[in-house]
């Protein structure tokens, strides 16, 4: 299974958010979309980085009053770690946890395409081997020949 197999089953919706926006914006976003991530775009449209519920705890660790002062570049990881469409799962998944990181960006001809969760990863695993053990399992009762 490829990347773009999960786009096509989930969609190319990226919630995105401006660098300068405050911390307070990202959360709510986050909170209302029930999602764990956006893009971070700059002035220019271009990705800058990426923020999750992992930033934003990491620094309501250190200093929770002053949350309400920070800015989205001021938490973002600004380090992004990309895919592309055609590739497969298993590299994904190893990306993923290798980096120790929940979301990805997916780019496609220096455009963003889409944007995939481990949860998505998952599910996708699930789906598959859903299907094997079916087939498996009619194979050897005899039903497939």
């Amino acid at each position: 299974m490829k990347v773009k197999d999960i786009l096509a089953a989930k969609g190319p919706q990226v919630f995105t958010i401006g660098e300068n926006a405050s911390l307070k914006q990202a959360i709510d976003l986050l909170a209302n979309n029930n999602i764990g991530a956006l893009l971070v775009l700059a002035d220019d449209g271009k990705i800058s980085g990426i923020i999750s519920e992992r930033d934003i705890i990491r620094v309501s660790s250190q200093d929770l009053a002053s949350i309400p002062n920070k800015i989205v570049s001021d938490v973002m990881t600004k380090q992004v770690i990309f895919v592309e469409p055609d590739d497969e799962l298993e590299y994904v998944e190893s990306t993923m946890v290798q980096n120790r990181i929940r979301h990805l960006p997916v780019i496609h001809d220096s455009r963003l395409v889409g944007l995939i969760s481990i949860g998505d990863t998952v599910k996708s695993s699930l789906k598959d081997a859903r299907s094997q053990n079916k087939y498996l399992l009619e194979y050897i009762g005899g039903a497939v020949r």
